[in-house]
């Protein structure tokens, strides 16, 4: 028991000091539970558990606090390892960042106001999750972890100008923390100039998606706006400049604030998105000043498309997706799953693990026009990454033409022999395209040698087939990846190189899909 006229009290170690009312400065190396008297001004500790100063103490010194509990009235609170902040509100303090970056909405951020090289395509990365289970029977359980993708931008710095070498600065400044990055990909034009105090803003081309608002949150039911102004930024030929957006209308952006500096016309705006960059970038330098290099970001992600503007077919619960683009060579794998044991001194013991089919298809896809695009993007966001399922043409069979006319009451088509009856014994489907541009998916059997060659159909046409039409064998698949980069090679022009895995053929309770709540 200590006196109360005890003015100062050291301790190495201390489990519960309880000071008396006149201990006005108290110094531990270790102090599980604090209680400090009533006239303590200073308190010292290099580690505290959970202190809990009194209403008067104006000094607060520690390395290392758990769970502090600042007194109101606190002038000073130095900390170096901070667990949780229950700070008063009253508090006052320049170093701002241990609490976080940006403590309150309208906090400044940074600006990433670096034009995109486009001699490099901006490579824009979904990222989704999904847990796939093979089952004993051939199929697969799968199941969706992420719902909204995660998004990231990798942008191509390096113009041969001076400024061009500022981005390594900025970068260096700015890593993991929150700033605005542009969308070079949903850029538009100024129609017209714009003097100095402009409220509104002529441009050329629709704004697309892109200028929609940049703040969202995902909860329980789903995507939820956030009243968050848009932002977008100006380039000129002689600088930038960030502007606050209050509508956005087909031909007109209206502003917030008056225009700062006068832009001519042919100006080019882009949408800002919040976003922080997690990954180092590596930036080759030529000459003093001048260099290059690349700087990925992960930006907010976007509201979720309409897939009301995809006009796909769908057979047996599953869309038909087109077929990618052969002037790139499209590849595919027969791959499986073999195990070996080369233990005998005889031929070593082989066994296939997997009597299904784990061929994979590489193909590049090409949207072009903003209308493409947000069908692809539809389509993507539908698959979810390797959760949904499709139909794609393998490019495997030949193509078979229809000889004689099918009625919509026929099981069968007629077709010519010369394919080859080996492609398509097996139980698929085919895309019948007619010569008028019309299509339609069947669901086909085996294929028989009969007065050229007939093709069984297990399911019903919509429509008679004529002569001369086109049938395509379709394979079951789905995305053998969760992360979907595409390519911009421009605003209107995306590259999308996918991996789609073979599926077998389901059975039982197989062909029932786990959707995501």
């Amino acid at each position: 028991m200590t006196e109360r006229v005890l003015t100062e009290a050291l301790a190495e170690a201390a489990a519960q000091p309880a000071a008396m009312a006149q201990v006005v400065e108290q110094r531990a190396e270790a102090i599980s539970r604090a209680t400090f008297g009533v006239l303590a001004a200073t308190a010292l500790a290099e580690t505290s558990a959970q202190p809990l100063p009194i209403p008067h103490l104006s000094t607060l010194w520690a390395e290392t606090l758990a769970e502090p509990a600042p007194p109101l009235h606190a002038a000073a609170l130095l900390v170096e390892v901070l667990r949780r902040d229950t700070a008063a509100a009253a508090m006052v303090a320049e170093a701002m960042e241990a609490f976080g970056e940006a403590p309150w909405p309208e906090a400044p951020r940074g600006v990433f106001a670096f034009r995109h090289d486009w001699a490099e395509p901006l490579i824009e990365r979904l990222q989704w999750a999904t847990g796939v289970v093979r089952l004993a029977s051939g199929n697969e359980a799968r199941q969706g972890l992420r719902r909204v993708p995660r998004r990231f931008l990798t942008y191509h710095v390096g113009h041969g100008r001076a400024s061009d070498a500022l981005a390594a600065e900025w970068l260096a400044d700015h890593l993991g923390r929150t700033a605005w990055w542009p969308l070079p990909q949903h850029a538009v034009r100024l129609g017209a100039a714009a003097e100095t105090g402009a409220f509104a803003l002529d441009i050329l081309a629709p704004a697309g998606h892109g200028f929609a608002p940049a703040s969202y949150r995902l909860e329980e039911g789903g995507l939820q706006r956030e009243d968050a102004p848009l932002r977008a930024i100006v380039f000129t030929q002689t600088g930038w400049q960030v502007l606050a957006l209050t509508e956005v209308e087909p031909e007109r952006l209206w502003l917030t604030e008056p225009l700062a500096r006068a832009v001519p016309a042919g100006t080019t705006v882009l949408p800002l998105v919040e976003g922080l960059a997690v990954e180092p970038a590596e930036f080759a330098q030529w000459v003093p000043g001048l260099d290059a290099g690349s700087v990925t970001a992960q930006v907010a992600f976007e509201p979720l498309p309409d897939e009301g503007r995809l006009d796909d077919l769908w057979l047996d619960g599953l869309p038909v997706w087109p077929d990618g683009n052969w002037r790139d060579d499209p590849t595919h794998t027969a791959d499986g799953v073999v195990t070996r044991q080369d233990l005998s001194p005889a031929d070593p013991w082989v066994r296939r693990d997997d009597p299904w089919p784990t061929t994979t298809f590489q193909r590049r896809f090409l949207a072009a026009g903003r209308e493409d695009i947000v069908r692809w993007r539809a389509r993507l966001y539908r698959a979810q990454g390797r959760l949904g399922a499709c139909w794609l043409p393998d490019g495997l069979a030949p193509v078979l033409r229809v000889q004689a006319e099918a009625e919509v009451e026929a099981g069968y088509l007629r077709v010519d022999a010369e394919a080859g009856a080996a492609f398509w014994h097996r139980p698929a489907a085919a895309l019948i395209l007619h010569p008028d541009g019309t299509r339609q998916a069947v669901l086909t059997a085996t294929f028989h040698s009969d007065d050229g060659g007939v093709l069984v159909l297990c399911s019903g046409l919509e429509a008679p087939v004529p002569a001369g039409s086109r049938a395509i064998r379709l394979a079951r698949c789905r995305l053998d990846h969760d992360a979907v980069d595409l390519y911009w090679h421009t605003p209107e022009l995306v590259e999308i190189p996918l991996t789609l895995r073979r599926l077998p053929e389901p059975r039982g309770n197989d062909r029932i899909t786990y959707t995501p709540s």
